[in-house]
């Protein structure tokens, strides 16, 4: 009877696992659970005899094992429809120190221009969210080891409580608020914002330190601004950043998507279709004369017509609607200011 009752303890223990490696792949209906759990652990997991309802009863009481006694929370989100990872007391992954430098590492270089950076990050991202505090500390004291060159290099006084600030809501995964002081604000008034911080990057071209975040809303004069998108924040321009208790969602808000359409002159694409920062690049196609035709996409309209501007008249946007209407409000800008056409 002992065994018995043993071998029934590893039988919801083995569930559990298979329950909590399910949504550690992605957020998951019921159903989407329980199919793993016979897919894992067999098709009587729930005892031979079990029908639907036992068969969810017992789910029922794994989810909450799950929170109560492995300390993973794993709750149902109403907007998605989905079972998801918010949060761990225990943590389910530890690595080697080699490897969380090299975490480090990739972070740090892989920045927003770079070739598949929302998919390289997705993936760090989720491997954060397995870590203790601990082990995140130890990627952050890697990438201060890795930071002080570059730190050098930019020009920008940046507080170390920024720094520090910074680095804690990484590692920890926390919203912050912070003022922030925009050229584009003619008051000279810096604006309070409320942020999630979701990764800091050096920009090589511009010589300065980034922070990419999904901003909830600003204040200042005249009042509140519901934003709900993501900015791209220059590190140098932050003044009295404080870490908020507010945790960030198991999922990284979604950006909206731009299409990108642009032709090039033969001179500049005969050798190659150089990738662009804030541009994915999905489709080249070939022209008789050597020029290109290049689609993709942008997260950053600001950022996609600020590259293709370097190409000068080597470059026409032809798509999508909103990318040729700000490049063509842009281009009337400058046109203005050179008084072209007098």
């Amino acid at each position: 009877m002992r065994r018995g009752r043993r071998e029934s303890h590893w039988l919801v223990v083995r569930r559990c696992l298979a329950i909590i490696r399910r949504a550690q792949r992605g957020p998951a209906t019921r159903a989407e659970l329980m199919q793993a759990v016979l897919h894992e652990v067999g098709a009587d997991a729930y005892g031979e005899e079990a029908d639907e309802e036992a068969r969810r009863i017992r789910l029922e009481k794994d989810l909450e094992r799950i929170r109560t006694r492995l300390l993973v929370n794993l709750y149902f989100d109403r907007r998605m429809g989905r079972y998801v990872i918010q949060d761990l007391w225990m943590p389910l992954l530890d690595l080697p120190d080699e490897d969380l430098e090299t975490i480090a590492w990739l972070e740090e270089t892989f920045g927003p221009e770079s070739p598949h950076h929302d998919a390289v990050h997705g993936l760090l991202g989720r491997l954060r969210s397995w870590l203790s505090p601990e082990r995140l500390a130890a990627i952050e004291r890697h990438r201060a080891a890795l930071e002080v060159d570059l730190q050098q290099r930019d020009e920008d006084e940046i507080p170390a409580a920024v720094w520090e600030g910074l680095r804690r809501a990484l590692a920890e995964r926390r919203r912050v608020t912070f003022l922030y002081h925009s050229p584009g604000q003619e008051d000279g008034v810096p604006r309070r914002h409320v942020v999630d911080p979701y990764e800091w990057y050096f920009d090589v071209a511009r010589g300065h330190y980034y922070l990419r975040g999904w901003c909830h809303y600003t204040e200042g004069p005249p009042g509140r601004y519901e934003q709900h998108r993501y900015f791209h924040y220059r590190l140098g321009r932050i003044r009295d950043l404080r870490v908020l208790p507010n945790k960030l969602p198991p999922i990284p808000p979604s950006a909206p998507r731009y299409e990108v359409v642009y032709e090039l002159v033969p001179k500049v694409a005969r050798l190659g279709v150089t990738r662009l920062r804030g541009i994915e690049v999905e489709r080249v196609e070939r022209r008789e004369d050597g020029g290109a035709l290049v689609r993709g996409w942008t997260e950053s309209l600001f950022w996609a017509v600020q590259a293709l501007l370097h190409y000068g008249p080597n470059c026409r946007v032809l798509g999508g609607p909103e990318m040729v209407r700000e490049m063509r409000r842009v281009v009337e800008g400058m046109a203005g200011i050179y008084r072209v056409g007098e």
